[in-house]
């Protein structure tokens, strides 16, 4: 006997979800009029040049030195090429531009700056390059906040140790008696147009300062709001000769997403609008999903930089908060800085920056 939950994903804010891939310098140009990545295919770009450029092409490429990557994007830039075209934050162009001039400096220098503009790309299917949600990352999200539940249930609080034994206390055990095996989560699938954009992630204190917080900026490859994906939550009962002591049930499972999540959100958004970056995620809740929240609508965060808060055990944080080379430290209360998506990778101001990560897991065929 199993409950099958129909889901769909509505994206509230950028979500970025790692698959150890970038944008690699012979696949794309960033086309200036149209202010866009134009990812293609580097065979089709090669066939398409002269006998004599193809040439010139190959002994760049043979070259194997950190500037020779330099030498590639000033090669491709305004040639004609065709390929998937995605947004990107107002920033990149100009950097892009910044980086086709490093030729001049030493490799030293080159590196470091090429690693700066590496862009980052959100996991995608590569037959049809379209954005996609693993199962097991939306898998996680949904595990901590029942953990939390858990917790809470047996007033476990204060706890300090490793994650993974918690887990175990909380399940009464490890892998034969975790509730949570018998949970099967299908990758989410893009419905209608969603479409991505890639934009820097900066590193923001949570309270006003005059000291900037130390994270260095990302560049990373978003999917944008209002993307919706589709896909299947299977909720198991186990076998009678199972040794799963208390099997998921539907309802209190989806409680306690919400129960989970919607406090976080209302904290971040206290964070966000003392330092001047707005409300908007709370804001698009409440316009589209306030009357079902609780009944079909869940809210939830997933992918990187959704905070440490959102991947850690309620009552039972133990947070590193120190930054590089210094002492290390740790907090039971939550990180001191926030991640946002900016349009540069200095921003002059915290108006219109994002947070990351924000969805609403709507039920189509609510228990």
């Amino acid at each position: 006997m199993q409950k099958s939950l129909k889901i769909r994903l509505h994206v509230l804010s950028p979500i970025h979800i790692g698959c150890d891939d970038v944008y690699e310098p012979m696949s794309f140009v960033i086309d200036e009029k149209k202010q866009k990545l134009i990812d293609f295919d580097p065979l089709d770009f090669i066939k398409s040049l002269s006998s004599q450029d193809r040439q010139k092409f190959t002994e760049i490429c043979m070259q194997g030195t950190v500037s020779s990557i330099v030498s590639i994007y000033k090669f491709i830039a305004g040639r004609p090429v065709t390929g998937r075209e995605v947004e990107i934050a107002t920033g990149l162009l100009s950097h892009y531009k910044r980086v086709k001039e490093l030729s001049t400096y030493g490799e030293k220098k080159i590196k470091q700056e090429l690693n700066q503009f590496a862009v980052s790309r959100t996991a995608y299917n590569p037959h049809s390059n379209l954005p996609y949600i693993p199962g097991s990352s939306l898998k996680g999200s949904l595990r901590t906040a029942y953990l939390s539940k858990l917790a809470k249930d047996k007033r476990i609080k204060g706890r300090m140790d490793r994650a993974k034994d918690l887990e175990i206390e909380l399940l009464d055990g490890s892998f034969a008696t975790d509730p949570f095996r018998l949970v099967k989560v299908s990758d989410f699938l893009a419905i209608g147009e969603v479409t991505t954009r890639i934009v820097y992630v900066v590193n923001k204190k949570k309270k006003t300062s005059k000291f900037e917080a130390r994270g260095p900026f990302q560049i990373l490859e978003t999917i944008k709001e209002g993307a919706i994906f589709e896909g299947i939550i299977n909720i198991q009962q186990p076998e009678q000769e199972s040794e799963i002591i208390r099997p998921i049930q539907a309802n209190e499972f989806l409680k306690s997403i919400n129960d989970f999540y919607i406090p976080a959100a209302n904290e971040e958004n206290k964070i966000t609008a003392g330092i001047g970056s707005g409300s908007i995620v709370v804001k698009r809740i409440n316009e589209r999903f306030k009357d079902k929240l609780g009944k079909t609508a869940f809210l939830f965060r997933i992918g990187r930089h959704s905070g440490a808060e959102a991947v850690t055990i309620e009552g039972n944080r133990w947070i590193k908060i120190s930054p590089p080379r210094k002492p290390v430290k740790f907090s039971d209360k939550g990180a001191t800085t926030i991640w946002l998506a900016s349009e540069t990778s200095k921003p002059n101001t915290n108006n219109g920056l994002l947070p990351l990560g924000w969805a609403v897991m709507e039920v189509v065929n609510a228990p």
